[in-house]
């Protein structure tokens, strides 16, 4: 069991809805039995990249169940079909108004949440202008995220982890963040994605400490995320720093489940345990 007061959250699958965190933990890889298997074992909160694609009959039974066992949604996939696609630099409002109409009644259903904002880059436009279209779009649409309860989180992805996204550095998405300068508009700080760019984790956290909207946590092995404690990254270091910018937020863990039993996963419980597991997040 992780530490309550870390306040972690599991996922439901990253690459797919089949591959969950506690897939041989829980009853079943499906949404419900996960939820209860996150809550006993201490658990905090859920990120679900795919809750927009399920059918509002489970995302319903999932609201409710969330809340009965005490979880927060931490975050959702913004754009689950078109994430890698130049959806939020571009000048389809349409397209894009649908997309965050959709995210704000997510938000509502589950009393509030963030959504992953990325972006693929299109080859035709210069990247200067896709980064301030990106900036515009989300400004355009803050308000209505905020009365939703909504964050837009903005990500920077690693260049050596998946190539061809617009908002490849962390200068880029800071840029994007504080040219809008909404609340509703934060910085996705992900920890794995932040050290394969070659930046001091601890440094950059400091650097970013105003616009965090929220922390994910992964360790890097040969440009691999594993569990914390499997690779380079100095989990002490990073909490200490975490802890001294006054972090309050959930830490959602966000790496490719590896176990291929019950056993496997409780060892990669217990790595989490003794690394992020040990922070103290103070309540908001």
């Amino acid at each position: 069991m992780v530490n309550p007061d870390a306040r972690l959250a599991g996922h439901l699958g990253l690459s797919s809805p089949a591959t969950p965190l506690l897939m041989h933990s829980a009853r079943s890889a499906g949404s419900l039995d996960q939820i209860d298997a996150l809550a006993d074992h201490g658990f905090a909160g859920v990120q679900d990249l795919f809750l927009k694609l399920r059918a509002p009959v489970e995302r319903a039974a999932m609201a409710e169940r969330m809340a009965t066992r005490g979880l927060a949604l931490a975050s959702f996939g913004g754009d689950p079909m078109h994430w890698n696609t130049p959806l939020w630099s571009s000048d389809d409002r349409n397209a894009l108004d649908e997309s965050v109409a959709a995210s704000v009644q997510v938000a509502r259903d589950f009393g509030g949440a963030g959504a992953v904002c990325v972006a693929g880059i299109d080859p035709d436009r210069g990247v200067s202008a896709q980064i301030a279209a990106m900036a515009d779009n989300l400004n355009r649409v803050a308000e209505q995220a905020a009365e939703a309860r909504l964050t837009l989180l903005v990500e920077p992805i690693a260049p050596q982890r998946i190539a061809g996204m617009l908002l490849d550095r962390l200068d880029a998405a800071e840029e994007v963040v504080r040219r809008v300068d909404r609340p509703s508009v934060r910085l996705m700080f992900d920890i794995g994605h932040i050290a394969m760019m070659e930046h001091d984790v601890a440094e950059a956290l400091a650097g970013c400490r105003d616009i965090i909207g929220l922390v994910q946590a992964t360790d890097n092995l040969e440009h691999q995320r594993v569990t914390p404690g499997h690779g380079t990254l100095n989990w002490l270091e990073i909490g200490d720093a975490l802890t001294h910018i006054g972090y309050k937020g959930l830490i959602e863990l966000e790496f490719e489940p590896q176990a291929s039993n019950a056993a496997d996963e409780a060892a990669m419980l217990d790595s989490v345990a003794t690394t992020v597991g040990k922070w103290r997040r103070p309540l908001c």
